[in-house]
């Protein structure tokens, strides 16, 4: 029998007609070799010289080890006759990390899918052998750049079976890399929505997008020892030789969760003492002016029965008493309608021209007493706002600059406005007395006064008003001034609450 017709002549050969198998062998893209059922080589093709640097003729009639690590080589001959004993096909990959060493004894990872053929007494088994260092380089440097990142990496296919993981899986899910490889990725997931991630995962497949991380959903994961814990996840679908693969970064969001949890907690309780704090305001100023006015109804009487009975000195002390009576009946006002701001308003798109009209109107008496001048730009048309507090926080700004004016000029008020990216910016300029540097946050507390009585009229509760008005329009103002130079009072309003 010809060499074309058999193997050839090596030991062990029992003879096939092998001229179609040799030229099948010949256009497989993989080195391919044929092995008998002792472990001999009977048949390789060109590929298995390219990958492991051997002619043909080095190889044929070698034992099959010669290509496999010494280390693994006992254990070789062990699984080859298993393999012979129950012959069945094993296709490339199945979960076996293999290796195979060149002819110049330099190892690297491979890919063998096995087929047995022949009849039952003439056993033969082709091995097709794959070279993947180059993906061994690829998925170690993809496996790198899993490391690097910082939130957790897990990478799955369309069968939600766990194909790699970074080492943050194990920090955050408490598990081992090699406990979760080629596990269903459901084992990170409480078990109440296992059935509903099967479907969400199988939707995502069908029709793949980036998912960036948070995207609304509340999601959990649960950790080896059973503790549910919050996470945000975002998904990204990657191509691979394998088939579509989607990869996970999955960020534990316990402490942010907590710490929200803890500034809603300390909102809430900030939000109850001021209700409490503004009851109690309301309460107190209005029953402290049923007292005042009976004082105060008291003195006028004394006066007017007794008037001309008095000497210097007592008509000196009713005086006294009258107006401190006032003083505490504007006090208690203004307290009064500090602790009302704020509440029952709607916000509501508002018309700044319109509401500076009306200003302009509600101290009409006052601008033409002063002859203040006032140069407004136009203002925004659909402002956001409470226009209840909105006029009441023009009207203080107003009202104080014209109040504060020098003594030899007259009153000059500018008000502008400018659009910032989310907000309006307002300003409100005068010519009047200014204020010293080391004053310019203490004006904006309750009762602030910087000024004698007899020289401003006035609580000190106006620019108060004003703080907490934009305070509770989530804006902010504050003063620019220099004594003798006027000052600017700057005012910002949220565009959008």
């Amino acid at each position: 029998m010809s060499s074309q017709q058999n193997f050839g002549q090596h030991p062990g050969n029992k003879g096939i007609d092998s001229i179609d198998l040799k030229e099948l062998l010949e256009c497989a893209p993989d080195a391919m070799i044929i092995v008998n059922s002792e472990g001999f080589i009977q048949l390789v093709n060109e590929q298995v010289q390219n990958i492991f640097g051997y002619s043909k003729e080095e190889l044929l009639g070698q034992k099959i080890e010669i290509l496999i690590p010494e280390r693994f080589r006992n254990n070789h001959t062990k699984h080859l006759a298993f393999f012979f004993e129950n012959p069945k096909t094993r296709p490339m990959g199945a979960g076996f990390e293999l290796s195979g060493v060149r002819k110049n004894g330099e190892e690297f990872p491979v890919e063998i899918s096995l087929s047995p053929i022949g009849s039952e007494n003439n056993r033969f088994v082709t091995a097709a052998i794959r070279d993947i260092s180059d993906r061994k380089k690829a998925t170690q440097q993809f496996q790198q750049l899993l490391e690097s990142a910082p939130d957790a990496m897990v990478i799955v296919n369309h069968q939600g079976i766990i194909q790699l993981v970074n080492e943050q899986v194990r920090n955050i899910f408490g598990y081992e890399n090699e406990e979760l490889l080629n596990q269903k990725v459901e084992i990170l997931i409480p078990k109440r929505f296992h059935d509903s991630h099967g479907q969400h995962r199988s939707g995502f497949f069908a029709s793949p997008k980036m998912r960036p991380m948070g995207a609304g959903l509340e999601l959990s994961g649960v950790r080896k020892n059973g503790e549910e814990f919050p996470v945000e996840i975002s998904l990204s679908p990657i191509e691979t030789e394998n088939g579509k693969l989607v990869t996970a970064a999955i960020r534990d969001i316990s402490d942010r969760k907590k710490a929200e949890q803890a500034l809603q907690d300390s909102m809430d309780e900030l939000n109850r003492k001021n209700k409490e704090l503004a009851q109690f305001a309301y309460a107190a100023s209005h029953d402290l002016q049923e007292p005042l006015r009976t004082v105060k109804s008291f003195v006028e009487l004394l006066e007017k029965q007794y008037s001309g009975q008095f000497d210097e000195r007592a008509t000196k002390y009713f005086n006294f008493i009258t107006d401190a009576s006032t003083r505490m009946s504007d006090l208690i006002k203004g307290l009064l309608d500090y602790s009302r701001i704020g509440r029952d308003r709607v916000f509501q798109p508002v018309d700044c021209n319109r509401i500076m009209g009306d200003v302009k109107a509600d101290l009409g008496a006052l601008i033409n007493e002063t002859h203040a001048e006032l140069e407004v730009t136009p203002l925004p048309e659909k402002l956001i706002g409470s226009e209840t507090e909105l006029r009441l926080l023009f009207q203080n700004l107003i009202s104080n600059a014209i109040k504060f004016r020098k003594k030899d000029a007259k009153p000059v008020i500018r008000i502008s406005s400018e659009s910032a990216e989310d907000s309006w910016k307002f300003s409100f300029r005068d010519n009047g007395i200014g204020i010293a540097e080391e004053h310019w946050e203490r004006i904006f507390n309750i009762f602030q006064r910087l000024h004698n009585k007899n020289a401003y009229e006035g609580t000190g509760i106006g620019l108060a008003h004003c703080k907490k008005i934009t305070d509770l329009h989530g804006g902010k103002i504050w003063v620019n001034s220099n004594p003798n130079e006027g000052s600017t009072f700057y005012v910002t309003l949220k565009k959008h609450l």
